[in-house]
């Protein structure tokens, strides 16, 4: 039997050219170079490759079950006892992980720097979260992970846990140690490993090889898939494989891409075979990297020694104050040379490498790095940490509820004591400051205005950022 049946299956299905008497609207017609079809020039460059699993890579019955067969060969590559493929990125896959463990009102203890599809995943479920906060580096201002201490604040009654590792910086969470610390209290572990795909196919594994119960990671920000695509994956037996799977198919798309799917596993093909050494060179070349630009007077890379955690191998985390740079200087000079970097705030600059990335890339990227930081370097300065790390929320009634709660509009600088009926999130990193059922304090206001005037707000309903809506009374 193949290793690679939607692939497979993909490639044959494309190679017929069908022409189909059902959707997709474009009819496979963009195929080839030569395409009659309405605007080809504009069409066929973009949806020459897209092909849909019902009555395309498979018929309309799902009779050769080809994801279902795909799912089986990622989760016996990763170690786990069930997968799930999303074409909904990681949000998809932390919506259905928290509406599969836990039912409204149920207490979940959630990472306050976990991801804005978190707070989506409470509304859904109508879990009503115990929020807790990460150690914070006490000079850098970051996250560097939650210790397994932390999860008796839940109460004896939580019946989950949510923790996001790798962190959007690039520090990891001891989840074999959390792990054990859940279990212990008879709850369940859920890890948003969404910027750790590569994890799983480094010696140690990933989050589902140290314990986790349910694991999501984003096949296509550090591998190779598609954009959007995903995998929840489970561990154990504390979870029923059926229950994971409703909550999947609760948020998935009806009308599912073969071509997203079967990037997730052409993925897994490529890790198994040269991706593997791939990966590895990618770590060596990101640990020299760090090494390199860590003698530049006055810079910061993060190691696993100065943040006292682990790190994710594939992160380059500069931080700045000391050199005197603005991480967001730093960051749009970057994008003058054609170079965007993952986040950038005042303090901390974020760098993703992947296995795709060659040394020549890599030697390019340090010397473009050190000569902007020549360029802009001043006074060492006081550290201004970016505030969504630090939000410690005042939880005034459950997101779901103020989510469907009857809203009003007012102004922002007014708004200090009532309760959010929206998010306000920085993006990235996509952590909000603000969320629904909090209540809006004074700091939160100024945190917001410091935001929009150096990143994207995102998800709040002014884009100006001059009014809230909040729970109406």
């Amino acid at each position: 039997m193949s290793d690679s049946p939607l692939l497979d299956a993909w490639f044959h299905a494309r190679s017929l050219a069908r022409r189909p008497l059902q959707i997709p609207g474009h009819k496979n017609r963009y195929v080839s170079a030569d395409s009659t079809a309405p605007g080809a020039e504009v069409m066929a460059p973009l949806i020459r490759d897209d092909l849909p699993l019902q009555g395309g890579a498979d018929d309309n019955s799902f009779s050769k079950k080809l994801l279902v067969r795909s799912e089986k060969l990622w989760s016996t590559a990763v170690g786990a006892q069930h997968a799930r493929f999303l074409v909904g990125g990681s949000s998809q896959g932390n919506i259905s992980a928290v509406t599969a463990v836990a039912n409204p009102g149920e207490r979940v203890l959630v990472d306050r720097t976990s991801h804005r599809s978190l707070h989506a995943a409470l509304v859904v479920s109508g879990a009503s979260p115990v929020w807790v906060l990460p150690e914070i580096h006490p000079e850098f201002g970051i996250p560097v992970g939650v210790p397994a201490s932390r999860i008796e604040q839940g109460g004896a009654d939580q019946v989950a846990v949510f923790i996001t590792s790798p962190s959007y910086v690039g520090t990891l969470s001891d989840v074999a140690a959390l792990a054990k610390a859940t279990h212990d209290q008879d709850s369940v572990l859920v890890i948003d490993q969404a910027w750790g795909a590569h994890l799983d196919f480094l010696p140690g594994g990933g989050a589902i090889a140290q314990g986790a119960d349910i694991a999501t990671t984003s096949v296509h920000k550090t591998l190779l898939g598609y954009s959007q695509t995903a995998v929840t994956t489970l561990g154990g037996h504390r979870i029923h494989a059926a229950r994971l799977d409703r909550a999947v198919d609760l948020t998935a798309t009806t009308s599912p891409s073969a071509t997203l799917l079967a990037s997730i596993e052409a993925t897994r093909v490529v890790m198994a075979g040269d991706g593997g050494p791939a990966l590895d060179r990618a770590v060596e070349l990101t640990a020299s990297m760090r090494a390199t630009l860590a003698k530049i007077t006055g810079l910061v890379v993060l190691t696993e020694a100065n943040s006292g955690c682990q790190l994710d191998p594939l992160k380059v985390t500069l931080w700045l104050p000391r050199a005197g740079i603005d991480g967001v200087a730093l960051g749009a000079a970057l994008w003058e040379f054609g170079h965007g970097v993952e986040a950038a705030d005042a303090d901390t600059l974020v760098i993703t490498m992947s296995l795709v990335d060659e040394e020549a890339f890599a030697t390019e990227i340090t010397d473009t790095i050190t000569s902007a930081i020549g360029v802009l370097r001043g006074p060492s300065r006081a550290p201004t940490p970016a505030a969504m790390w630090r939000v410690s929320p005042i939880v005034a009634m459950s997101p779901r509820d103020a989510f469907f709660a009857p809203r009003r509009r007012v102004p922002l600088d007014q708004a200090a004591g009532l309760i959010s009926a929206e998010q306000f999130t920085p993006y990235p990193p996509g952590v909000p400051l603000i969320a629904p059922g909090e209540q809006i304090t004074q700091e939160i206001i100024e945190a917001i205005a410091i935001a929009g005037r150096s990143t994207r707000v995102a998800y709040a309903s002014d884009p100006e950022l001059r009014t809230v809506e909040v729970v109406a009374s």
